[in-house]
């Protein structure tokens, strides 16, 4: 379990104080996954470096699994597996296969635990034609690749990933997140910035958005859309109607629009929802009906361009 509790951070600028991170304080439970959202310059990358132990908080702490993260980070760092945005762990002039073997004997791997991880990995991210080439002569799309397989080599309970899908494309991308998913569903624990919610939706738990330092919202991604409210709507075609009272009720209501083909509804959470298509279906005899449902991915880049 990582614990934030009551974490500042300031840095100064001149004679002033600047204030990266305000009183942040959340708990991420075992076997989860947070997604860490918010604009450029939200305090996300120095929250990282504070959960990591890479940074000291100005005031409050992290623990993880009830030490603290900076006082302990040399104990707790081979529990951790810790991608920096575009910050390479990997030693330019030596092979992919070097840096990686390097890595092994820094975690102390055994031979066929690093064997069983390496091909697991490459399923995912399709790294092992890197093997040969020096790391200074990659791809930045394919140093991330490596980069990502190196910090999970070794199996970490907590994975801690800071835009880890830059440079990569769409293909690996979805296999990375499939990955993630997979390792959640065995008891990891997973921290993962991004600004692309897209990859994020169906996996994450909980999802933290920050800005300026602060955190605006904290909580399960379904739940941003009832907060954020979003309108969706459904669209009816019928026959004929059923229940003539029902139906002038149901057409008299501000959220009901008549037009050519039906009617048009709105409604904000999923109760109304349920209770609007229910009276539809008693009043009337329906040919066509569609729910237009706002994705949480939607919703999320919403709320973050709001907070801008």
């Amino acid at each position: 379990m990582i614990e934030l509790k009551n974490v500042c951070k300031y840095y100064e600028k001149g004679k002033k104080k600047e204030i990266i991170l305000k009183d942040i304080s959340f708990t991420i439970g075992d076997n989860k996954v947070i997604a860490l959202l918010g604009p450029n310059g939200s305090g996300k990358s120095t929250l990282i470096k504070c959960i990591c132990g890479v940074i000291k908080p100005d005031e409050g702490g992290v623990f993880i699994d009830g030490k603290n993260s900076f006082i302990c980070r040399k104990k707790i760092i081979s529990g951790m597996g810790v991608v920096f945005n575009q910050k390479p762990s990997f030693i330019v002039d030596l092979s992919v296969n070097d840096n990686l073997q390097y890595f092994k004997a820094i975690y102390g791997i055994k031979k066929e635990e690093y064997d069983k991880n390496f091909e697991r990995l490459n399923k995912y991210l399709d790294f092992s034609e890197l093997l040969d080439r020096p790391y200074r002569k990659l791809s930045f799309g394919e140093r991330v690749k490596c980069e990502i397989a190196s910090v999970l080599l070794h199996n970490p309970k907590y994975i801690i990933l800071d835009e880890p899908t830059i440079g990569l494309d769409y293909g690996v991308k979805k296999r990375m997140y499939n990955l993630l998913d997979e390792l959640k569903k065995e008891g990891h624990t997973i921290v993962v910035t991004t600004h692309e919610t897209e990859y994020i939706e169906g996996i994450c738990d909980e999802v933290v958005i920050l800005s300026d330092g602060v955190i605006k919202y904290y909580g399960e991604p379904e739940k941003v859309l009832d907060i954020n409210g979003n309108i969706k709507k459904i669209t009816v075609e019928y026959d004929e109607v059923i229940d003539e009272e029902l139906a002038r009720e149901i057409e008299g209501k501000d959220f009901c629009k008549k037009n050519p083909n039906g009617l048009e509804l709105t409604y904000y959470n999923a109760r109304e929802k349920n209770k609007i298509i229910s009276d539809l279906t008693s009043a009337y005899d329906i040919k066509k009906l569609n729910v237009v449902d706002t994705s949480i991915r939607e919703v999320l880049e919403d709320v973050i361009k709001k907070i801008r």
